[in-house]
């Protein structure tokens, strides 16, 4: 179990690796082009469409992972299934947006254009329909093929911003159509992808997968709005209480901070369905807390280093017009640390089949996060947004680590703090990467 779950968690943290360096050069010729302004209004009109797509997405990927590996379900079963999800929320999901654009964009989105508001709506369908397929790779823990599809649709965005930006130094919906274009082609390789790992298509909405993944969607809805709106809600209420500008600074920190967070994805990524088909709950039991406490570890060594060398990256990156960025970043870190452990345990809840948990834990959350961004942006700007999330963050890891504590018997000290035992796993690692060189 051990040995496979670390080669996979390896391939997709090179994916992730690989990604990064993509999403930092894009996110830099973004800043540099458009300035602290030009990406503050990006931001906010990409994040329209993702919020929507939250809450409307009824959570058919979560639900596709559980029931594929659980095999109730066959993979060209669930394939059709989920296109015919995709079509209809798609169509629902548009008629939303353009209401909101139409009547609320002023008050909810005050200093960005409505034509980019309307620009940006156009990747809902292409977001659907990747997000229910690629679950389906991930049910079938086909991971290499799920980690290129995330890694072509980072490199065809970078293509078209080198593009769009440097060659034609075009503007804000430039950026977003570049981002409406990759994701298009992510969707085309995803699709012929996905049909040739399930055999085929079954178009079929039976009553029986209806009600298994209503069931479990709606226990994982719940949860994904919360957790959207924890990573999100920040930047939404900076906006309101300040200007894209400080949006613009803000979502400097963010991105940065939230590179880290690779860590614990990848192992999150791989976790999720290694639970859900996992019938030995005892080893389950002992190794989730494993992948837990290293996963803390590495991220805050990480951060650490980060932290040091905040300052000379963001200048370095972004250029000393950024430099409002530094002290959010730095402060953003402490989230990405508990955010990590977070993940983590989230993806056993998921995996064990109670979303329900997590939906409560985050939802507490995201109340204190709002609350504390009302009291701190007014006072101490983007920084304040900086520390409610990190303090949110850090209360959602605590309340986590007590409920999963007691679900799976393990001490606390045993989920959050790394072993000497532990060190035999690294050199299984290095080992890992020793064979593969001698085998190039």
């Amino acid at each position: 179990m051990i040995g496979k779950f670390t080669k996979n968690i390896l391939i997709t943290f090179g994916t992730r690796v690989f990604q990064l360096i993509l999403g930092i050069g894009s996110s830099v010729i973004i800043a540099r082009m458009l300035g602290p302004q030009g990406r503050g209004i990006y931001s906010l009109a990409i994040l329209l469409p993702g919020l929507l797509a939250v809450f409307t997405n009824l959570g058919i990927g979560p639900a596709s992972v559980f029931y594929i590996g659980k095999k109730k379900y066959s993979p060209k079963e669930v394939f059709g299934t989920n296109i015919i999800f995709a079509g209809l929320i798609s169509i629902f999901t548009i008629i939303i947006g353009l209401i909101i654009v139409f009547f609320f964009s002023d008050k909810l989105f005050p200093g960005v254009p409505k034509e980019c508001l309307f620009l940006a709506l156009s990747v809902i369908p292409l977001h659907f329909f990747s997000s229910f397929s690629v679950n389906i790779l991930l049910g079938l823990q086909k991971i290499k093929k799920y980690n290129f599809i995330q890694l072509i649709q980072n490199f065809i965005f970078l293509f078209l911003i080198v593009i769009f930006l440097l060659g034609l130094r075009f503007g804000v919906k430039a950026v977003i159509t570049a981002n409406i274009l990759s994701a298009f082609v992510g969707c085309t390789v995803l699709f012929f992808q996905t049909k040739k790992e399930t055999n085929g298509i079954v178009f079929s909405l039976n009553r029986e997968i209806l009600r298994d993944f209503f069931s479990y969607g709606s226990k994982v809805y719940l949860g994904n709005i919360f957790s959207f709106l924890h990573y999100k809600i920040d930047m939404f209420m900076v906006n309101i209480f300040l200007n894209p500008v400080a949006v613009g600074f803000y979502s400097i920190a963010v991105t940065l901070a939230e590179k880290i967070g690779l860590i614990s994805e990848s192992t999150g990524t791989i976790l999720f369905p290694q639970v859900s088909s996992e019938t030995n709950k005892e080893r389950l039991n002992k190794f989730t807390p494993l992948v837990c406490r290293n996963t803390l570890f590495i991220t805050m060594l990480c951060a650490i280093f980060l932290f040091l060398i905040g300052r000379w990256l963001i200048i370095l990156l972004y250029s000393k017009e950024f430099s409002d960025s530094v002290l959010p970043f730095q402060i953003l870190l402490i989230g990405s640390i508990t955010i990590s452990g977070w993940r983590i345990l989230a993806n056993d809840l998921y995996g064990r089949g109670k979303p329900l948990l997590n939906s409560y834990i985050t939802g507490v959350s995201v109340i204190i996060n709002i609350i504390l961004n009302i009291i701190f942006i007014p006072k101490f700007g983007i920084s304040g947004a900086s520390w409610a999330t990190a303090i949110s963050y850090t209360i959602a890891l605590i309340m986590i680590t007590i409920v999963y504590s007691r679900i799976s018997g393990n001490r606390i000290t045993d989920i959050l703090f790394v072993k000497k035992s532990d060190l035999k796993y690294y050199k299984n690692i290095r080992g890992l990467f020793k064979n593969k060189v001698k085998s190039q």
